[in-house]
């Protein structure tokens, strides 16, 4: 059976349908912390999937849900380029219609299905909004921000499951909650069923909160034990908030490295034992400039402590400029180990093709970096241990290939340095920070951040973000610094992760399985069956 209503009734809860579905994306999403929305955001949406809507209606509704909640999440971006935040928008929206278009297939065929075959096709459909987001990574130049997993950032106990799936495991639990609440409503509601145990309390139901509860279960069994946390070491944050607009001012240069100096003596003077510099934090390379390298050796040795810091990087011999993280020791100065970053930013970084010509339509660029290949992880040496430092600059902590594959060439830590002062003082840092929590669970690896104004702090391998730096008034945004103690647990110093050794065997499983189902209700499918049916 399948809903039906009147023409008019039809547009009125198709529109009802979009906003509703794309409020509750939105608020589920950081920094609005709304985690609980996202287990029921996609319900009002797949149930009016199940009258089998079809026409322009159909595809207006699904487009403009789409892009009008993809550009709210993305919002912050207009501070760098309108234009760009609209087009970016509009082209994740339409991959969001992909799936809506999937769901439309798939939800009529399943109301009256057995509970198996319902089982079946709802992970389907959330495998298939699984597979868009790892699409993503490799789409649009590379841009897996904001999967459905980050809005359970600040709910450790649901993202275990990333510890063997990535959090794709967690986007699909989501989605495949919603189908499940979707179903038991319309089995309610529509259907009208009198009896408790067959009407709100479905075995789709059960199904959804029996999901929970293994993640309940899941988070309990992988707790660390009592007392296995062994501190590390206290890093000291210089955050010198140099506005972007004057940070690459040839004229303020000076001015701008006085800042970061007086800055970092500053936070030097507090209990640490590194310090920690943002992305790209000098306005000269301190590779490949003798002059910028030698007075940030001499501040090292001023100060007594070593400084991980985000710099520029130049050669010479290739005229090639990288943006990387070095690490300058009171011992041995600048370390050999550059580490240079491997996923840049297309139109902040370099321009990809054809777009060369075109580029200042986009956004403003005054030259072009060169990738990095490998994870170049860093030595770091406090009190006599040695920590291998995986770095990942930006919105490289976007990407889970990244960081696992510093995980997996025996990262421990990771570092994220960082310059979120260009998408002014809004969600921007916060829903960029809550990606590192990702990373963390995936790997069992601490994540430590350094932003130019904020976002820094750190999280622990289970997920948890233990410390923040705020100023007086609570806010992330400001300039000056501080310190927090990171620790990790002694059963991960030295072991990796399910994910991290085998990475996104999730995603290849789920592949199949919406293949399987896809062919199973397709025409040609049911042909078959029916022929078979027949035949017997």
């Amino acid at each position: 059976m399948s809903i039906v209503f009147k023409k008019h009734q039809q547009v009125y809860w198709a529109i009802l349908a979009a906003i509703s579905t794309g409020l509750l994306w939105v608020l589920s999403i950081p920094p609005f912390g709304f985690a609980e929305a996202a287990y029921v955001a996609f319900v009002p949406l797949l149930l009016w999937l199940y009258s089998r809507p079809a026409g322009k209606s159909f595809w207006l509704l699904s487009l403009a849900t789409g892009w009008g909640s993809w550009l709210a999440i993305l919002i912050w971006l207009r501070h760098v380029t309108w234009l760009g935040t609209l087009l970016l928008s509009a082209l994740l929206g339409g991959l969001f219609v992909l799936w809506v278009l999937f769901a439309r297939f798939l939800m009529p065929k399943l109301a009256e299905s057995s509970f198996p075959s319902r089982l079946t096709g709802f992970a389907a459909i959330a495998g298939a909004w699984v597979l868009i987001e790892w699409l993503r990574t490799w789409l649009l130049w590379g841009f897996p921000w904001a999967p459905l997993a980050l809005s359970q950032w600040e709910r450790p106990v649901v993202l275990q499951l990333a510890a063997w799936t990535g959090a794709y495991g967690v986007s699909f639990l989501l989605i495949f909650f919603n189908c499940c609440v979707a179903q038991t409503v319309h089995h309610r509601f529509v259907r009208y069923q009198p009896k408790m145990w067959t009407g709100w309390f479905s075995a789709d139901l059960y199904l959804a909160m029996g999901s929970l509860g293994f993640c309940i279960y899941l988070f309990f069994y992988t707790l660390p034990e009592r007392g296995s946390a062994q501190e590390l070491f206290t890093a000291g944050v210089v955050q010198p908030y140099i506005p972007p607009d004057l940070k690459w001012d040839t004229d303020r240069a000076m001015e701008n490295l006085e800042v970061l100096e007086r800055q970092t003596r500053f936070v030097a003077s507090l209990e640490n034992d590194v310090l920690l510099w943002p992305e790209a934090a000098t306005p000269w390379p301190v590779r490949g400039y003798p002059a910028m390298t030698a007075r940030v050796i001499g501040l090292v040795e001023e100060v007594e402590k070593p400084i991980l810091m985000g710099s520029l990087g130049y050669e010479r011999e290739t005229d090639l400029w990288f943006n990387g993280v070095a690490l300058v020791s009171p011992e041995s100065g600048l370390s050999e180990v550059f580490y240079k970053k491997r996923e840049l930013v297309p139109f902040g970084e370099y321009v990809p093709r054809p777009f060369d010509r075109i580029a200042d339509s986009f956004v403003p660029l005054e030259g072009s970096f060169a990738p990095g290949k490998d994870p170049a992880l860093i030595d770091l040496e406090i009190n006599g241990q040695n920590y291998q430092i995986g770095s990942l600059i930006c919105y490289e902590d976007v990407f889970p290939s990244l960081a696992r594959e510093s995980a997996r060439a025996g990262a421990q830590i990771f570092f994220v340095a960082t310059n979120n002062a260009w998408y002014g003082e809004e969600g921007g840092a916060e829903q960029h920070a809550a990606h590192s929590v990702l990373r963390a669970v995936e790997n069992r690896r601490p994540v430590i951040r350094a932003g130019n104004g904020g976002w820094s702090g750190w999280i622990d391998a289970y997920g948890t973000v233990r410390e923040v730096l705020l100023d007086e008034h609570g806010s992330i945004y400001f300039r000056g610094g501080g310190s927090y103690t990171v620790s990790h647990f002694n059963q991960w110093m030295h072991q990796q992760t399910f994910y991290t050794r085998h990475g996104d065997w999730f995603v290849a499983l789920i592949a199949l399985l919406c293949s399987l189902i896809g062919w199973r209700y397709s025409p040609l499918g049911l042909g078959r069956s029916r022929g078979r049916d027949h035949d017997s």
